[in-house]
């Protein structure tokens, strides 16, 4: 008996240890390359050679495949995470940005940060022969964000030139139009996917668009320069940083309006929350700080300084360690959430860190 507890013991360590062990990816600009880090020594792995200016990276939902925009060559590399490996270089439009996988790991879809002045690409990829299967131009020259519903029917795309959210048809590839706000820059979706908000940064405002109905059903003015956007785990508030003016606005999802405002520190940028909905971490971009905040007091509880320019954010899986990606140098800060410390910089990751993506 006491073998076979034993022999489970073991079996189960052998699965937290698999699941710790995941190797985060960082798209660095300045150097042409993603890093690959250890989470479990902080130290980095390797650095993978893509194109120019890489800015965002997409991973397949098993993680074996990754997909890097290049902003300033036009293309997209391919990458095998396990082998860690560029595998592959697909030619695309003119400035790759942000990107999405569907949900079933089919199709990549690249939207574009510049267009012709009248229409801007979307590209569709086939994940598995890397072919584009169609180019979709929708109005506008700037594209800021893409995101899918839940059953992948949908992709809703930051239409920022043309203050608007896109919406596009997965099967037949057409295009619904949502006005909402000048600069339509940020979406995140509720946890039930029954809700897509937008961050309008020139119209101090967020839009509310109900994805049933692809209907506009609430525009709720916030502070100055609303950028990030957080839905808190229990999907009670949406949370939005204001980087014009310092604060975080806190927004009932059921009523939706504005029910707290929370000051941080200069230009915050993203928000995530921990796994338990406890606290949620706001990067302060000219500040070089993560401001802290209590989620049931709505106070910041502890300010930790992070490189120059911290840009992105990514909780792991286990809720224990938070890493910044600092876009202005070439370091990482990671802060142990338990005791809300900085536990270690890692050095040398390359010029610009721009995201942290979990692989595998």
């Amino acid at each position: 008996m006491k073998k076979y507890h034993l022999s489970l013991l073991l079996i189960a360590f052998a699965f937290a240890s698999s699941a710790l062990a995941q190797s985060l990816f960082v798209p660095t600009r300045g150097s042409a390359a993603v890093a690959v880090i250890d989470p479990l020594t902080d130290q980095v792995l390797t650095q993978i050679p893509v194109g120019n200016y890489p800015i965002r990276l997409a991973m397949t939902p098993n993680r074996l495949k990754a997909f890097v925009s290049n902003g300033n060559d036009g293309t997209i590399s391919v990458l095998d995470t396990v082998a860690r490996t560029n595998t592959a270089t697909i030619p695309v439009g003119r400035s790759p940005g942000e990107s999405a996988i569907t949900p079933d790991g089919a199709r990549l879809f690249v939207v574009h940060q510049r267009g012709d002045n009248r229409t801007c690409p979307v590209d569709v990829i086939d994940t598995a022969t890397n072919q584009v299967i169609t180019t979709v131009f929708i109005p506008g020259h700037w594209d800021k964000d893409i995101l899918f519903t839940p059953d992948g029917r949908s992709a809703y795309i930051a239409n920022f030139s043309a203050g608007e959210v896109d919406v596009m048809d997965t099967t037949t590839y057409q295009v619904t139009t949502i006005p909402t706000g000048a600069g339509s820059r940020r979406l995140c979706i509720s946890p039930a996917g029954d809700r897509v908000y937008v961050a309008n940064n020139k119209a101090r405002s967020v839009s509310a668009i109900d994805t049933a109905t692809q209907q506009l059903i609430a525009t709720i003015p916030v502070g100055q320069g609303p950028e990030g956007l957080g839905v808190a785990p229990n999907d009670e508030e949406l949370w939005v940083t204001n980087q014009g003016d310092q604060t975080v606005s806190v927004i009932d999802t059921t009523t939706l309006t504005v029910i707290a405002t929370i000051h941080t520190g200069d230009h915050p940028q993203r928000v995530v929350f921990t796994p338990n909905g406890a606290q949620a971490f706001v990067e302060n971009g000219y500040a070089d700080t993560v401001s802290v905040i209590d989620t049931a007091s709505r106070t910041v509880i502890a300010t930790l300084p992070t490189g120059h320019n911290p840009f992105e954010m990514l909780i792991t899986p286990n809720g224990r360690k938070l890493y910044v990606a600092n876009a202005s140098d070439t370091t990482l800060t990671v802060i142990d959430i338990p005791s809300l410390t900085v536990s270690d910089t890692i050095a040398n990751v390359g010029v610009h860190p721009f995201e942290v993506v979990v692989g595998p």
